[in-house]
């Protein structure tokens, strides 16, 4: 099955397979995901936008549901960018509330007014709204959604009121425009959609889908990409690494996620994530593929003895217990900035097996200290090690720092940052942190 596009001067059409879809001009570009679909797309995925592009055509919302990751939110993104429909987002959590879909209440210059939010703005609009994490959303939420997916109806605060397409068609042959815009009738576009994204309780945590709520979607389960569309993503990734080490490596994460071992109460390996690992052990061949392992999956820290054992189990059967201390990155050599490109970015060169590598990651606008350079921090071969390990992260991927309190945590990610020239913007999070988003070009977790 194949994904294709057929281009005439007066209308553009994607294939996928016999389902065909013709695009229309987005109204606000910048609305339209961008960058999500790959020059290859594997079959898998192939058939999960085939069946999203049917029930588009249908007019029917979709549920996508599977195991915690971004797959499912990559998928609706792809399908997105691949029909060129604007998009409307949302993560709901336990204190969303009905305002942050309907309308917000904001005071200018003395005066109330009601802000349009995601689910108004993408039903009026004919965009697609996606909802993220619908197993967290809370009892009160729920009557706003299943109205809207039912019926594509909504009260507003302001006095309007959000009726379908087709009712409000009806009325227009009885009435006039004037007239229903007087009774505060706005008419929700035909090309509105909704994408729920959740997972599966109670396997995880969360609320259980009412039966009111889960009737309104076509559900599709969207589990891990198969072994071979896998093994052939990672072969594209680490092209100098060896495919007995990619499969082994693969192997050994499937594993972790089969049923035996969620029996046995061991976390999910992170899948997703194994591209970027490939691509780290790709830079460094050198390095042994365990101590990669134990930054995705830090069982060491995570599990009790019996995980413990169970973990090590695995990786004895698929061979990957070899972790020489040589083959660990030892420090990092020198930190310089790249002048001629476009996003700042930084060339680091790393020791690791008597050998220097340099490799290129994302750097901010300050000035780039020299490692060692600080006369508030003494770096210890500890710390030298970690902090040459927190380049190699941040060349693909966000960071955790995980570590008792007052361990270093905090003194060394501002030395990571004083390295890379970037701004540090500290946030307390407690038990009940409420949501605030905020957006970072990389981040340092501490905990």
């Amino acid at each position: 099955m194949m994904v294709g596009s057929a281009l005439s001067p007066a209308c553009e059409t994607v294939n996928i397979g016999d389902v065909s879809y013709k695009l229309k001009t987005p109204k606000s570009p910048e609305l339209v995901p961008q960058n999500y679909i790959s020059d290859s797309v594997v079959q898998s995925v192939i058939q999960h936008l085939k069946w999203m592009m049917q029930k588009d055509l249908l007019g029917q919302d979709v549920f996508l549901i599977g195991p915690p990751g971004p797959l499912r939110r990559s998928i609706a993104m792809q399908y997105l960018e691949l029909t060129k429909r604007e998009v409307e987002y949302i993560a709901l959590s336990r204190d969303t509330t009905e305002s942050d879909l309907k309308q917000r209440r904001e005071i200018r210059a003395g005066t109330a007014f009601y802000i349009d939010q995601c689910a108004v703005r993408a039903a009026t609009e004919g965009r697609t709204l996606i909802l993220e994490g619908l197993e967290k959303a809370e009892r009160n939420v729920l009557p706003v959604l299943n109205n809207l997916l039912e019926n594509r109806e909504m009260q507003l605060e302001d006095g309007r009121f959000l009726m379908s397409s087709e009712r409000y068609d009806k009325l227009l042959q009885d009435h006039t425009k004037t007239e229903l815009d007087a009774w505060k009738i706005v008419r929700v576009s035909e090309n509105f959609r909704v994408i729920a994204l959740g997972l599966p309780v109670p396997k995880y945590s969360g609320n259980p889908l009412d039966p009111p709520l889960r009737s309104r979607f076509q559900a599709r389960d969207i589990y891990y990409l198969p072994f071979k569309d896998q093994l052939k993503l990672l072969y594209s990734v680490g092209a100098s690494v060896s495919a007995e080490k990619i499969s082994q490596l693969l192997s050994f994460a499937t594993t972790l996620c089969s049923q035996e071992s969620s029996t046995l109460g061991l976390p999910d390996f992170p899948l997703d994530s194994l591209p970027a690992a490939v691509q780290i052990l790709d830079s460094f061949p050198m390095m042994s593929i365990k101590h990669a392992i134990q930054w995705l999956y830090p069982y060491t820290i995570l599990l009790g003895h019996e995980g413990k054992m169970a973990v090590e189990g695995v990786l004895k059967r698929f061979e990957l217990q070899d972790s020489d201390s040589s083959m660990l990155p030892k420090e990092v050599v020198r930190v310089e900035r790249l002048v001629d490109s476009p996003a700042p970015q930084a060339a680091v060169t790393v020791r690791i097996a008597e050998k220097e590598v340099t490799i290129q990651v994302p750097a901010g606008t300050r000035p780039i200290n020299q490692p060692c350079a600080s006369d508030h921090f003494i770096q210890t071969l500890s710390h030298k090690q970690l902090l040459a390990e927190m380049m190699q992260s941040h060349m693909v991927k966000d960071i955790c720092l995980i570590g008792g309190k007052g361990c270093g945590k905090t003194v060394i990610a501002k030395n990571f940052a004083d390295n890379l020239g970037y701004n540090i913007e500290p946030i307390m999070l407690y038990q009940y942190e409420t949501p605030n988003f905020v957006v970072f070009s990389r981040i340092v977790l501490n905990i």
